[in-house]
């Protein structure tokens, strides 16, 4: 499963605080592509040092005007902070040109985490910064739509927020159909304004094997969108006062077989610093699936695993942190972790069509998930016993587009948690009405992949049953709303 920073659609997260008039211009000699490449190359170097006021200073020469209002200057500081927190050291790999962006290839420190950092430039002879948009990965593995990804080229759709609905509907379906006629993409597509929908298209099969095609209704596995609704319940919990965000595994569970692990905090979980082992590996794919329907059976796997590291020494994504979150969940309330984010969660923001679906019984209209294992062009097979029957806290819950979309109104209206709380999980400050923080989430793996971006007033969400096609459309759209 993958990590998607919390910002994907991060033009509005990279800018910088300054006033017009305090650019250094580029020396005039230098070609406009090599300008461009020193100015890509100045901002990862002040993203990878970690210090915001180097950011702030590397900004005000490199990014346009436009940009400059976008954010505040402790929102960039905590983006500067979450970086250097996913990537350690971040270092260029290579940089490439198409399409009229650069592309920053990058890699962290310990190799954990890649990834690339696309960038436009505006049409001044400066050739200033006009937008950045980062994708991430842990894991080391390929980089989506930066050089070697697998799958099919995915160029700008040709699509803006001008447009009416019936004039986007039509853009996409062009866009979008050669994706489909070749099976390339199957899902559905949603694109909301203001927390309405506004676009809905649904493309492929969702079953198969009884050749049931999708519709906007259909349920699909949302893989690690679901640590989001993980956070959520943690985060109802510290409203409540029985936790803090400094509450450690210690306090919270002291029965918990590993001693290295009991520092390690809740904020460490959350930001996938705790050190706990993942499940995933061969240990986990020779195990009978059907032994894990619960969080709970999640959580004695995981919990008799090796400690990875010393809580808060470095950042490593963590499917087993959000399992053990699931755990305390299930501890502080007294319920199931699955009934507890049905009753503060899916319930209150009217979330009809989604649950933590056991696999040897799903319900009518849910997809099943796919993947090409001989290779690009070859017949897809169905993957669904490559998984858990259930989903855990880590992910692996059913959900639509329709509940995806309720799920963040309901977030962003203070339906869920207070407004400091709401903040918390979004990764912005703390609004007295609908909070708009950026927001990007994603998930894939095994056949499923998946994406929610919103900015408070367009939200993109892609649900898919085939590889990573889904998760690059969304991003791909998100971009030109943004």
């Amino acid at each position: 499963m993958k990590n998607v920073l919390s910002v994907i659609a991060l033009g509005a997260a990279l800018v910088a605080c300054a006033t017009p008039g305090e650019h250094a211009a580029p020396a005039s000699t230098q070609e406009a592509a090599d300008v461009r490449e020193v100015r890509v190359r100045a901002i990862v170097a002040a993203l990878a040092s970690g210090d915001a006021a180097q950011y702030e200073r590397v900004s005000r020469e490199h990014y346009a005007e436009a940009l400059f209002a976008r954010r505040t200057p402790e929102e960039r500081a905590n983006f500067v902070r979450m970086v250097a927190s996913d990537f350690g050291a971040m270092r260029v790999t290579q940089v490439s040109e198409g399409n009229g962006v650069l592309t920053a290839n990058v890699v962290g420190d310990s190799g954990a985490m890649s990834g690339a950092l696309v960038f436009t430039f505006d049409d001044t002879a400066e050739r200033r910064i006009a937008r950045v948009d980062m994708q991430a990965e842990a894991g080391g593995g390929a980089i989506h739509g930066g050089p070697g990804a697998r799958g099919p080229n995915v160029p700008p759709p040709p699509i803006d927020a001008s447009m009416s609905a019936d004039v986007m509907g039509a853009a996409l379906e062009s866009w979008l159909a050669p994706f489909a006629r070749q099976e390339d993409f199957a899902g559905v597509v949603m694109v909301a304004r203001n927390g309405a929908p506004f676009v809905t298209r649904a493309y492929g099969l969702a079953n198969r094997e009884q050749n049931q095609a999708a519709n906007a209704a259909t349920a699909y596995n949302v893989a690690s969108i679901g640590k989001k609704f993980t956070q959520t319940a943690i985060a109802r919990l510290i409203q409540e006062g029985r936790l803090s965000r400094t509450s450690t595994i210690g306090e919270l569970l002291p029965d918990y077989p590993n001693s290295e692990a009991h520092a390690a905090t809740i904020e460490q979980l959350v930001n996938m610093r705790g050190g706990i082992s993942d499940f995933f590996g061969a240990q986990f794919d020779a195990l009978p699936k059907a032994r894990f329907n619960s969080n709970h059976a999640y959580y004695e796997y995981v919990s008799g695993l090796p400690q990875r590291f010393a809580p808060g020494a470095r950042n490593e994504y963590c499917n087993g942190c959000y399992i053990v979150m699931g755990e305390i969940i299930e501890r502080l309330s007294g319920m199931r972790y699955e009934d507890y984010i049905q009753r503060v969660v899916f319930a209150p923001a009217g979330m009809t069509r989604t649950g933590y679906f056991n696999s040897t019984n799903l319900p009518s209209n849910t997809a099943r998930p796919y993947m090409r294992t001989a290779g690009p062009g070859s017949p897809y097979e169905n993957t669904l016993d490559h998984h858990g029957v259930t989903g855990s806290g880590a992910g692996g819950v059913y959900s639509t587009v329709g509940d995806l979309l309720a799920f963040d109104n309901a977030l962003r209206d203070g339906r869920l948690l207070n407004a400091e709380l709401t903040a918390w999980v979004l990764g912005g400050t703390a609004s007295a009405g609908r909070n708009t923080t950026s927001l990007g989430i994603a998930g894939g793996g095994g056949g499923a992949s998946n994406i929610l971006v919103s900015d408070g007033e367009w939200a993109v969400i892609v649900t898919g049953n085939v590889p990573e096609l889904p998760e690059r459309i969304g991003q791909a759209l998100a971009r030109q709303l943004s």
